[in-house]
């Protein structure tokens, strides 16, 4: 099997969250402070909330990773949002070292243990889809590149089940068979 990637087999882990750190990285540099009460295409949530919930999912990967708290910049009380973008930019930078070197073996996440490989890949997975939730609220949108959406639909497709919606995703959106890869990926994760 080839991949978006060129390769024989699909990519690992670091290679997605790489990818995906590199993709919303460029979306969360464009935000504003006034555009931190945007709406989001994540029901009921603004651009703040979306902000504190990836905040929370990297400290959580880095902490099923068994790094250190990844508390590069502290929270400080009545912060700005400019410190909020700046600390989850140098977490996600700093995830990716996380899961370096690549390995075998599994992962606690909360309760649950996970494959190292498997949990990575569905961090890559958030990390990318709200990255382009960010680039819609604040109005400039931001293609999910196809290489990284193609490489991302398995574990979309797997991780992304109906006892997940409607909670953390919305339904399935139907798309034509010949759909570029970012709508079926978004359309999957019910958005588009």
């Amino acid at each position: 099997m080839t991949t978006a990637t060129g390769v024989g087999r699909p990519p690992g882990a670091v290679e997605l969250l790489e990818r995906a750190v590199a993709y919303t990285g460029a979306s969360l540099r464009l935000v504003t402070e006034a555009d931190l009460r945007n709406a989001t295409p994540c029901a009921e949530w603004d651009l703040l909330t979306l902000l504190l919930h990836m905040e929370d999912s990297l400290d959580a990967m880095a902490e099923a990773a068994r790094a250190p708290r990844l508390e590069l910049v502290p929270r400080a009380p009545g912060e700005g949002g400019r410190a909020l973008l700046d600390r989850i930019c140098a977490r996600a930078r700093a995830l990716v070292g996380c899961w370096y070197p690549a390995r075998d073996g599994e992962v606690r996440l909360g309760d649950l243990g996970l494959p190292r490989d498997l949990l990575g890949a569905v961090g890559a997975l958030e990390i990318t889809v709200h990255g382009w939730d960010v680039a819609q609220a604040i109005g400039q949108p931001r293609p999910i590149p196809p290489g990284l959406a193609m490489d991302l639909w398995p574990v979309a497709r797997d991780a992304i089940t109906d006892a997940d919606r409607p909670l953390r995703f919305g339904p399935a959106l139907d798309v034509p068979d010949w759909a570029a890869p970012q709508h079926r990926l978004l359309a999957h994760a019910g958005r588009c």
